[in-house]
């Protein structure tokens, strides 16, 4: 069933670089692709989607403008073996940021870069195998406003590392793969203006990916994404955490199809549970996503080209914030969000 890895590195777009966050379970956007190991082939990957918010309230935000800004984020993937037990990826990607800018100046402008190295290492004739690897997360250069009493205050860019470790599975006669990995946090302390410093925390992550051939050119796949983001908070030196993210589960399940030799496409349907429909914070205007996704893949002797689009529905949240010591109230409602994403793939010698 050689035909299923085409099609596994075709959907990898949908799974992980489509579906996007609103801040509700922490500032996760996109997430290291371990499942790119499990390919037999050399190559070198290029990604990059945008995302079009459309998250409004009825206080907070004015002028029926989304308080949550575009993204556009890239990564990128070299994927090689070392031997037929041994094989290996580095990659570049964004895993964190935030775009939230209200009118009335409170903001959080985050962004990140992750770059890591990992392994895996096959039991010749078990099917089963280790993961291990390690990763650099910077913080880059942020620009946070909690209020007007303390403005706008500016980090600079800082680093830190972390590892991933994890276990594999296969049967290549069925096309079945299973990953679990778990990946602890990463915290960085970041010189912030005004109060000195801050704390950016990147939570622990215990991922369970897998992907099954169930009939001829037809691949089931799915996974479960657990982040502990009530325990990565963002912290700011004299004031406290100034985020109110909760641990957060996220569920996929997707379908690919292969139309001809050159033509595929998937189906895929994510979702993470809301926690609760009432906050204090602005940094957490969502409660809960689902995301429908599909994807098309055009593939050559050399290069594979993956088009995609996926459409976010937010859960509803209730926020309140002191305003003079009085409470006030917005209501995020029925709001969503548009992906487009491009991958190109090449295939080396």
């Amino acid at each position: 069933m050689n035909w299923l890895y085409v099609i596994i590195s075709k959907i990898i777009i949908l799974v992980l670089f489509l579906t996007n966050n609103a801040f509700a379970g922490g500032t996760e956007v996109s997430r290291q692709n371990n499942m790119i190991l499990f390919s037999n082939d050399k190559t070198v990957n290029f990604s990059t989607r945008t995302t079009s918010f459309n998250i409004k309230d009825d206080l907070f935000a004015s002028d029926n403008q989304t308080v949550v800004k575009k993204l556009s984020i890239f990564s990128a993937a070299f994927k090689s073996s070392y031997s037929e037990n041994i094989s290996y990826a580095f990659e570049m990607y964004e895993p964190m940021a935030v775009t939230l800018q209200y009118p009335s100046g409170v903001k959080a402008q985050l962004r990140s870069q992750a770059l890591s190295l990992t392994g895996k290492y096959n039991f010749s004739g078990s099917g089963f195998g280790i993961v291990a690897g390690a990763r650099q997360l910077t913080i880059k250069r942020s620009t946070l406003n909690i209020g007007a009493a303390l403005g706008d205050m500016t980090t600079t860019p800082d680093s830190g590392i972390g590892y991933v470790a994890g276990l594999s599975y296969e049967v290549p006669a069925i096309a079945l793969k299973v990953l679990l990995t778990q990946a602890p946090g990463i915290d960085i302390e970041v010189p912030t203006t005004v109060v000195g410093s801050g704390t950016v925390s990147q939570p622990t992550f215990t991922t369970l990916e897998f992907e099954t051939g169930i009939a001829e050119n037809t691949l089931l796949y799915g996974s479960i994404h657990q982040g502990e983001h009530a325990s990565a908070q963002v912290k700011l030196k004299g004031v406290g955490a100034i985020s109110s993210f909760e641990d957060g589960e996220k569920y996929n399940i997707g379908i690919g199809r292969k139309f001809s030799d050159k033509l595929s496409g998937s189906l895929s349907y994510t979702t993470e549970e809301g926690t609760s429909a009432t906050g204090t914070s602005l940094l957490s205007p969502t409660n809960g996503t689902d995301t429908y996704s599909l994807g098309l893949n055009y593939s050559t002797e050399t290069t594979d080209i993956t088009f995609g689009y996926a459409m976010s529905v937010y859960g509803d949240k209730a926020v309140t914030q002191l305003i003079g010591g009085n409470p006030f109230t917005g209501n995020f409602k029925n709001n969503d969000a548009t992906t487009v994403g491009l991958r190109i793939k090449f295939k080396l010698p």
